[in-house]
């Protein structure tokens, strides 16, 4: 009740970290500093390995055991994320150059966010040949997932939580492996916790920010664009994506299909469109998603969700959960 409190009163004013979150996201401000990059890191004996298992196993652990994986009150002590998945891509894949004319110029590549992270840090910019980005998948609980998949109009409270508290824990738990291997001389960046990570509407694509942790997620393999735009993968399309980049070569472990809506059904022409259905404002259509009708409904439950849950965030998410890409990749039958 005590954490409840804290902030459930007039949450426009007292939830200081949802508003924090909002002015990070669109803004870019608020973040902590960037980590330093020790230069003078001399290996001990026995120090761990920094190769794709320690990658995976690093962020399957705290994604198991981070106290900042847990809803608060009236949810305090649930997960907010099952098992993550986990994949990479190289800084120098051709697809960076291509999301610079598919999403637009303002799309950063890799290569890009490390030589600020050199600037910052005084040192040589990397070669994007010897970057890799960690691109990963944490999968929304089941419980979330029904309890969004019952409402029919505004996003539900468990839902709200995981918008919330789930990217507070997801750039917490980036910030710390960045952390970690700055302080051991591998230059490393998150790109949403900088200030260069700010939402503007854009000509083609409306709104949008510099670095897409979705077309990142597609990238290294991790799943395909469904009618909604979620990314459809092996888990499913309720999920949250994240992304970090280092100065690392790492195996890509994955094959990107060529196909972005290779997990979709009505994109392979099976009669579905369960998630236009879902939609209260019409956002999705045979033609795909709107993104300016869908940004504006989003927009509106920053309201719901402080008169209601009491915390200052916004949401939707109707579209991804109780349909058939909601927990998985659905079977590609004809009807």
């Amino acid at each position: 009740m005590a954490v409840r409190n804290s902030y459930r009163k007039l949450s426009f004013i007292t939830d200081i970290r949802g508003i924090k979150n909002a002015v990070g996201e669109m803004k870019g401000k608020g973040h902590p500093r960037q980590p330093k990059f020790n230069a003078e890191y001399v290996p001990a004996p026995g120090a761990p390995v920094l190769d794709e298992k320690w990658f995976r196993e690093t962020i399957e652990q705290k994604v198991e055991n981070h106290p900042m994986n847990a809803m608060e009150y009236p949810f305090a002590g649930e997960k907010i994320f099952d098992q993550p998945l986990v994949s990479f891509v190289r800084g120098d894949d051709p697809i960076f150059l291509e999301y610079k004319k598919i999403i637009g110029p303002h799309h950063l590549t890799p290569g890009e966010w490390m030589a600020w992270q050199a600037v910052n840090n005084g040192v040589p910019a990397p070669r994007a040949a010897d970057l890799s980005v960690v691109s990963f998948i944490m999968p929304i609980t089941e419980r979330t997932r029904q309890e969004n998949a019952a409402m029919t109009e505004w996003p539900s409270e468990r839902w709200a939580h995981t918008r919330l508290l789930g990217e507070i824990f997801s750039q917490a738990m980036v910030r710390e492996i960045v952390s970690y291997l700055m302080d051991r001389g591998v230059l490393a960046v998150a790109p949403d916790v900088t200030p260069l990570m700010r939402k503007q509407r854009y000509p083609v694509v409306g709104w949008a920010s510099p670095w897409s942790h979705r077309h990142i997620a597609y990238a290294a393999g991790l799943g395909t664009f469904g009618m909604h735009d979620f990314l459809i993968t092996e888990k499913g399309a309720a999920h949250r994506c994240g992304s970090f980049i280092v100065n690392l070569r790492l195996q890509p472990d994955r094959v990107r299909p060529e196909n972005i809506h290779d997990n979709c059904l009505h994109h392979n022409g099976v009669k579905c469109l369960n998630c236009a259905a879902k939609c209260p404002v019409q956002a999705i259509d045979e033609n795909g998603h709107n993104k300016e009708t869908c940004y504006q409904r989003v927009s509106k439950s920053l309201a719901y969700c402080n008169k209601h849950y009491h915390i200052f965030i916004y949401g939707c998410g109707l579209c991804s959960v109780g349909v058939p890409c909601s927990t998985g990749i659905p079977v590609k039958k004809k009807a």
